[in-house]
């Protein structure tokens, strides 16, 4: 029986290793935001969601026309331009409902109100590849303990000179 010579493919000098991905510092890869402090007032975030609001509507492609029109249609009742400036006017009484958050960020293409509002509260909104490399990160992790677990189960056993 005659064995193919199999041609190993040079590694590329400008990819990133994944187990050294792994093994790098973590403090580098995952920022990690710091909850506020707990000051009178330090909590009241209706300005910040204003804020919030108003970028993420000027970082989408549409006009409050179109966004009312798209988060009408994806919350099942009416949203109006007039509600819209009244919910990121810094004056106007009315509060967002935090109910219209995902219709929102749906309409708008983008997460940024979503991320805000996280971010405001200790956490972190990830997504998409990041989701990705922290279950890779979580697999690596479940994998190590597995292999620590197998070597302490043989270790115990009398066959491989182990405890009697």
């Amino acid at each position: 029986m005659t064995m193919k010579k199999v041609r190993r493919r040079a590694e590329d000098p400008r990819q990133m290793a994944f187990l050294d991905l792994l093994g790098g510092q973590k403090e580098d890869l995952i920022e990690v935001p710091e909850m506020p402090m707990p000051a009178p007032g330090a909590m009241d975030y209706d300005q910040r969601l204003r804020d919030l609001l108003n970028k993420a509507i000027k970082a989408c492609p549409f006009d409050r026309e179109q966004i009312a029109a798209m988060v009408s249609t994806l919350v099942g009742r009416e949203v109006t331009k007039p509600m819209i400036d009244s919910w990121t006017g810094a004056t106007r009484p009315n509060r967002f409902p935090a109910e219209m958050i995902p219709a929102f960020c749906e309409a708008l293409g983008n997460t940024i109100l979503l991320a805000g509002l996280a971010e405001a509260s200790g956490c972190r909104l990830i997504e998409g590849r990041e989701l990705q490399f922290a279950r890779l990160g979580q697999l690596w992790l479940f994998i190590e303990q597995a292999s620590a677990e197998q070597q302490r189960l043989v270790a115990e056993l009398p066959l491989f000179g182990g405890a009697a």
